[in-house]
């Protein structure tokens, strides 16, 4: 991939967060669309959340992914939540805009999908097991 200065940066956040393969596949994604843009993980401690997340909106990133532990922290430090996001208490998602920090919940969405190509959830009765990314 080509990097200039027109490249948007993006990542994601958590502690310990090393351990992703979030950039690989999203950097992967972003070279085979021809998007000018880079994913990275940055480790931020919980008790560093909300500067953290701030120096990096200040710092030019775009949008960030949002992994363990901060989930339902990062709900304190958002200037906008979406409906879907307020309900489940948690956000996985954060877009920086004119209007600051907006935070979303796009988990669900996944897990439903995936369901849904096994069996049509409707009117079910069904059994999670484990909790978060273990389920």
């Amino acid at each position: 991939m080509r990097i200039t200065g027109r490249v948007s940066l993006y990542g994601v956040v958590g502690y310990p967060v090393k351990h992703s393969l979030s950039p690989v596949f999203q950097n992967a994604a972003f070279s085979h669309l021809g998007i000018e843009a880079v994913y990275v993980p940055f480790e931020i401690k919980p008790g560093d959340l909300e500067d953290g997340v701030k120096g990096l909106m200040l710092s030019g990133v775009r949008g960030l992914n949002v992994t363990v532990p901060h989930k339902e922290a990062v709900l304190q430090i958002a200037d906008r939540i979406s409906p879907e996001a307020e309900e489940i208490g948690a956000a996985n998602t954060l877009k920086f805009s004119d209007e600051g920090v907006e935070a979303y919940n796009t988990d669900w969405i996944g897990f439903l999908r995936a369901l849904e190509e096994v069996h049509r959830p409707d009117g079910a009765s069904v059994l999670v097991l484990g909790a978060g990314g273990a389920s």
